[in-house]
């Protein structure tokens, strides 16, 4: 099965970030030779499975960065992420293919292995929207000492991933769906009350599993949602903070890419 791809490279850096890396863009960040951008690109390029590939950003700027490649366009950014990724997915248009995969470009970590995994997972179950999680005992035998947040539930220690595999027919109502939880980020008490008490109680008494949460993301958005338990950490590591722009340093300094 092939998949298009949308970058969403319109991100500001975080103020902690740019007191280490000057760039307003978080693509546009230096890690090692190359700008964190490319790692990511390059990942989806050495994915077999992944077809036209849309960067959403500030487009003058991108194309010069990245390779020639037939399969590769440029659109600008919105004023959000839904925006971003929304105006990746109108380029494509008609021929868009039935899921599309949505990528930040704060995970240079990626590798072509860990999205070729994700996605042959996600093809044993019908969704609108798939989403990667990977444990911590994964994450801390593949990067120890890294800090990430982590939900318990009753199937184990998570963190959530960097990836979104949405059905293209399903994307209307996931990008409406989403707008509401970004509206509502800063407000915690506001999230609780748009998936319901009894789920926040479920999870603070531990035992909110992850189809439990799928169930509750159907009920209160008609959205058919799945979580995929990724055996790799590269989908839960991203770059937000000093600390992490070290660590992806520490890692991907020896990295070397063929042009």
């Amino acid at each position: 099965m092939q998949y298009d791809a949308v970058i969403m490279a319109g991100g500001e850096s975080s103020s902690e970030l740019i007191q280490v890396a000057p760039y307003s863009n978080e693509a546009l960040i230096i890690i090692g030779s190359y700008p964190m951008i490319y790692y990511v690109y390059s990942a989806l390029r050495a994915t077999p499975s992944i077809k036209n590939i849309v960067v959403s950003g500030p487009v003058e700027c991108l194309r010069s960065i990245l390779p020639h490649d037939e399969k590769l366009f440029f659109v600008e950014s919105g004023e959000n992420a839904i925006e971003t990724f929304s105006r990746g997915v109108n380029f494509l248009g008609g021929r868009i293919t039935s899921k599309v995969l949505a990528v930040p470009t704060d995970i240079p970590f990626i590798t072509s292995e860990a999205i070729s995994d994700f996605l042959t997972n996600c093809e044993s179950a019908e969704a609108d929207i798939y989403y990667p999680i990977t444990s911590k005992e994964v994450n801390e035998l593949k990067y120890p000492g890294v800090i990430r947040t982590y939900v318990h539930l009753k199937d184990g220690i998570f963190t959530g991933g960097n990836l979104f595999l949405l059905r293209s027919a399903a994307l209307p109502g996931c990008m409406e769906f989403g707008l509401k939880v970004i509206s509502r980020r800063k407000n915690p008490l506001a999230i609780a009350r748009l998936f319901g008490f009894g789920l926040v109680c479920k999870y603070l008494a531990g035992q909110l599993s992850i189809k439990a949460a799928e169930k509750r993301l159907y009920e209160v958005a008609g959205i058919n949602g799945k979580g995929i338990i990724s055996p790799y950490a590269e989908v839960g590591v991203d770059v937000d903070k000093p600390d992490d722009l070290l660590l992806a340093q520490r890692y991907l300094s020896g990295v070397s890419f063929e042009r």
